[in-house]
């Protein structure tokens, strides 16, 4: 008899055990994250969770399973920032809570383009954007309350139901994460070559090019000649021209660098973290002029003098001429 109350009680005691540590495990035991989680739709489970450091653990499958399977599981995108037990993490998902949306800014984007495209994804209402600009503090230049420049490009995950005002914000502080203010003293002059990044921005349409662009533009200011870029002008018609004609060079307007020496008045794009390294930073060159390359790479035939240029472009044509 007494081996039989033994059995049991050793029994008792596992079984105590065994629940004890199911019990640590899930709901003590806390692990760090630092994350978007996305859960998609049409995608199994296990494999949506494959990014956790736990998805392969015997308890947290085991805990999934007495959860119905995570069925309750919502689909999206969730930050996990912060130390979550099993449990917690569990149900942050199935309570949808943390969760953000996604919105990406593609380099070159211009402001108007931005905005319109939050007010289609839902975001928030054009008014509201247009206050949020008007009520943030920011430690760089912005003639006339105008942010244009700033909106850094990135994919950004943005709280569900963040205000106006919060979106923006989240969009600055990734600009000054990669330029910090404090490590550019002269504010103007940074400006200035944020100006000019967009430019290079819209001209360069190979990254590798973007200092070499930059490198014609420096020598046409040091000359006092005008940029005569294309992408500023369109910048006036919305970027809705794919091909720039005479006609659309004949506008009257600050930004038309045909028509004016010198930078536009400000930024005419968001430029990259590269094409604002490039205006800062130009390559060490004698070419004043660019044009498309004929070969359809998307790169650019640098020359030196205006007759170079011309013959250039003359070549291109009889070769397409006599292709026809």
């Amino acid at each position: 008899m007494k081996k039989i109350f033994g059995g049991i009680f050793l029994l008792c005691m596992i079984a105590i055990g065994g629940i004890y540590w199911y019990y640590k495990e899930t709901e003590i035991e806390k692990t760090h994250y630092s994350q978007i989680l996305e859960i998609k739709r049409g995608v199994s489970l296990r494999e949506s969770l494959s990014s956790l450091e736990i998805s392969d653990e015997f308890v947290f499958r085991a805990y999934l399973k007495l959860k119905d399977g995570g069925r309750g599981i919502k689909a999206g995108y969730y930050r996990l920032e912060g130390d979550y037990t099993i449990k917690e993490l569990v149900d942050l998902l199935e309570e949808g809570r943390d969760k953000v949306l996604r919105f990406t800014i593609p380099e070159g984007t211009h402001l108007d383009e931005v905005v319109n495209q939050l007010v289609i994804n839902n975001f928030g209402q054009k008014e509201e954007f247009d206050q949020a600009f008007k009520e943030i503090e920011f430690p760089y230049p912005t003639p006339n309350g105008n942010f244009e420049g700033y909106i850094y490009p990135e994919t950004y995950f943005i709280p569900e139901g963040a205000s106006e005002k919060r979106v923006i914000e989240i969009f600055l502080t990734e600009f000054l994460k990669n330029f910090p203010s404090e490590e550019y003293s002269d504010k103007d002059e940074f400006y200035r070559m944020l100006v000019l990044a967009s430019v290079i921005e819209r001209e360069a349409l190979v990254a590798s090019e973007k200092r070499r662009i930059s490198s014609v533009f420096h020598n046409r200011l040091k000359r006092n000649m005008r940029l005569e870029s294309d992408a500023t002008v369109n910048y006036l018609y919305g970027y809705e021209n794919r091909r720039m004609y005479y006609k659309h060079l004949e506008i009257a307007s600050p930004y038309n660098t045909y028509r004016n020496t010198g930078l536009p008045p400000a930024p005419i794009a968001n430029p990259d973290a590269a094409s604002i390294k490039a205006a800062f930073d130009p390559e060490d060159t004698d070419f004043l002029f660019f044009v498309a390359s004929e070969d359809g790479s998307g790169r650019h035939h640098f020359t030196k003098t205006y007759r170079e240029h011309l013959n250039y472009i003359r070549d291109v044509r009889n070769k397409n001429r006599n292709n026809k």
